[in-house]
């Protein structure tokens, strides 16, 4: 397997923090340099049209993108030690802090970032810098729900270590 990613960016750093913490050795590493617009070259968009990173092709030659999509491919592959739950019940509340996370957390933190700093400018087009220091105020608010949410409990889902802390780490 080949996993293209960036090493700046956080969602490309939530698959090689899932990879670690798994023990999964063996897969090619190719880091793409946003900056020089590597991920936006015909032969990057053939594997990833959206032109986004992580992507992770899979020895047969088919592609799948998407940082949590590629996480659920390889925790079905290598189940041990688990990060996204045991059973049904577990998983829905793991892939739920997860998605709070990935949404509110992450997702406002890139909002903020890309639209108000004047050197993502050439890869956030256009730029709204007014919608990114509104994000700010948005991402203080999720981050104290969080801290409360960690004051009853010592991880983001519940009582163990998941994947849903690689995305709150990967956030900050």
């Amino acid at each position: 397997m080949k996993l293209y990613t960036a090493h700046r960016a956080p969602s490309p750093r939530r698959v090689l923090m899932f990879l670690v913490e798994k023990n999964i050795t063996g897969i090619e590493m190719v880091n793409l340099d946003l900056n020089g617009g590597e991920h936006r070259q015909p032969d990057y968009l053939a594997k990833s049209p959206l032109a986004k990173v992580p992507a992770l092709e899979l020895d047969d030659g088919r592609v799948i993108t998407e940082t949590r999509a590629i996480c659920t491919l390889l925790e079905g592959r290598y189940p041990e030690p688990n990060l996204m739950g045991v059973d049904g019940d577990e998983r829905g509340f793991i892939e739920m802090a997860d998605r709070q996370v990935e949404l509110y957390l992450l997702g406002g933190i890139a909002n903020a970032i890309r639209h108000s700093h004047p050197g993502l400018a050439a890869l956030e087009k256009p730029q709204f810098p007014e919608f990114g220091r509104s994000q700010a105020q948005k991402v203080r608010d999720v981050a104290r729900s969080f801290d409360l949410r960690l004051q009853s409990q010592p991880w983001i889902a519940g009582e163990r270590f998941t994947i849903a802390d690689i995305t709150a780490f990967c956030a900050l």
